[in-house]
């Protein structure tokens, strides 16, 4: 391997890793503006909102340099996965987080490699080896380890919380499957730039139309809610959607979703740190699980 190829190599798992560190504050970011009584489609829809301004602005400068000859079908396919990734992925993980605790979510979510591989034989017909089925049974046992402690210490609104944040990874692991024949065509910044604004739009009818049909509980966007809200915006959410667009990139879907093992170990630390949440030998166990299950599953 030449110097060039290690560069290139070395710069998409930076990538990858900062953005499994922001990502990894975004359930303690989430759960803190709960404490002010925000409903989830009111905090995505403002999350979104203000994100939609930066992918709009940036997307038309990166469109002004240079236009990509892709026709009307490649562009809408852009824009659906974008929809599927980023919008109903963070709208059924914040609907999750009303339910669940934030340890419970993030090493779900981590889990998603699997679902990927799952889908990829599914749609694709990958074919699945022995050692990748081995390395998924590791994971959902750990997964179910922590649920099950959860469930000890919450109730049953935590079988409803997982099934949600479950639905998420599903639909994010569709987004990482489909991103990368996307991303070579338009670049990782405009394809990013396109998913997200497609993503921050879809949000916003829902926002639109639930505020008529099932109208939220009123809340005040007071200064400290504000922070929160934008703090998930930059810091959980525009520059970890770049650096992951980056990522694929560079080390590809796989291995860009395989490099987030520092994600679930810091969020753990954090809710323990800043919510309260409760660590047992179980959660412990099952984070081991799930950390070696995601390794052994990208080692081929």
């Amino acid at each position: 391997m030449n110097t060039e190829t290690q560069q290139h190599l070395r710069r998409g798992y930076i990538f990858a890793i900062c953005a499994a560190a922001l990502f990894s504050t975004k359930p303690i970011l989430i759960k803190w503006a709960y404490q002010y009584g925000i409903d989830p489609t009111s905090l995505l829809a403002l999350r979104m909102g203000f994100a939609m301004p930066v992918y709009v602005i940036l997307g038309i400068t990166l469109l002004r340099r240079s236009t990509p000859a892709l026709s009307t079908k490649e562009w809408a396919g852009a824009a659906l996965v974008g929809i599927a990734g980023y919008y109903l992925a963070s709208y059924f993980d914040l609907q999750g987080l009303k339910l669940a605790n934030a340890q419970l979510e993030r090493i779900i979510l981590y889990a998603y490699p699997t679902m990927v591989v799952i889908l990829g034989a599914l749609i694709f017909g990958n074919k699945i080896s022995r050692n990748q089925w081995i390395a998924m049974v590791l994971c959902y046992a750990g997964i179910l380890s922590i649920f099950i402690k959860d469930l000890s210490l919450q109730g049953e609104q935590v079988i409803a919380g997982a099934g949600l944040i479950l639905i998420s990874a599903l639909t994010f692991a569709f987004y990482m499957l489909f991103s990368k024949g996307y991303i070579d065509k338009l670049g990782s910044l405009l394809f990013t730039c396109v998913a997200m604004a497609s993503a921050s739009l879809a949000i916003g009818i829902h926002a639109g139309i639930e505020s008529v049909v099932n109208p939220p509980a009123p809340f005040e966007l007071g200064l400290e809610l504000l922070g929160i809200i934008l703090l998930l915006t930059f810091g959980a959410t525009i520059l970890p959607s770049f650096m992951t667009s980056e990522a694929v990139k560079h080390i590809g879907a796989a291995n860009a979703a395989l490099t987030g093992t520092l994600g679930p170990l810091m969020t753990s630390l954090m809710a323990v740190i800043f919510l309260g949440e409760v660590f047992t030998w179980m959660h412990a166990v099952g984070m081991i699980l799930v950390v070696f299950g995601i390794r052994q599953l990208g080692k081929k």
